[in-house]
């Protein structure tokens, strides 16, 4: 049982803890190197999640007058959400409020809600079989079992409140969905684009170009 607690749960538990920002960091090192617009906007939007998310709680511990200082050496504190933030943003040390949302889960949450938004954006080639409907939805249900991992873990661990969790989730969510099906329609599609997949509506407008109407003599 030594190795099991010193070193799997150990690093099972590393992984969680550091979870939002190995995605984060993740997306992005993979944007710059394949020079992908779609990842860099994921990742913009997961960074604009966490700051968005951030300063609601901070306006909500201003108005409760409940947040207390998060220590930045325990479980709860990671990388982007604990300490890069505040020291970039110059706010001070973290704090922790039971009813503000917790910015770990709006991360995950982000992620979960811009997957699901992709199968709606791109419905059109998922039904005519350019991509694979059952990869897609298998997908799906992995991301929503991930958002429930880190849900119990933040619970488990004491970091959040269920309030603060499900707030943080369902932030997430909703920004990640809106956000990507807004930069779908703004550019048509192509910002969103991750797979770098032929779109149909091209296809269909290409086809149209090279017909050339008969004139009437």
């Amino acid at each position: 049982m030594a190795i099991y607690t010193d070193y799997i749960a150990a690093a099972i538990m590393y992984n969680l803890q550091i979870l939002p920002e190995s995605l984060m960091t993740g997306i992005l090192i993979l944007a710059i190197v394949l020079a992908n617009q779609a990842l860099l906007a994921m990742a913009a939007g997961a960074a604009g999640t966490q700051l968005l998310t951030g300063a609601v709680g901070r306006i909500i511990m201003r108005m409760s007058g409940d947040g207390v200082p998060a220590s930045s050496m325990d479980m709860c504190s990671t990388g982007f959400v604990g300490k890069s933030w505040e020291r970039l943003l110059g706010t001070g040390a973290a704090t922790f409020s039971p009813r503000a949302p917790s910015v770990y889960m709006a991360t995950i949450g982000f992620f979960v809600g811009y997957g699901l938004a992709l199968q709606t954006l791109y419905k059109e080639e998922i039904d005519a079989k350019v991509m694979s409907r059952s990869s897609l939805m298998t997908t799906a249900i992995i991301s929503v079992l991930l958002l429930i991992t880190a849900f119990v873990f933040r619970i488990a661990s004491g970091c959040e409140s269920v309030i603060g969790a499900v707030g943080g989730a369902a932030l997430g969510l909703a920004l990640g969905y809106l956000g990507c099906i807004a930069l779908g329609y703004a550019t048509d599609r192509r910002a969103t684009n991750l797979w770098g997949i032929p779109l149909l509506r091209d296809r269909i407008n290409a086809g149209s170009a090279l017909y050339i109407c008969p004139k009437d003599d």
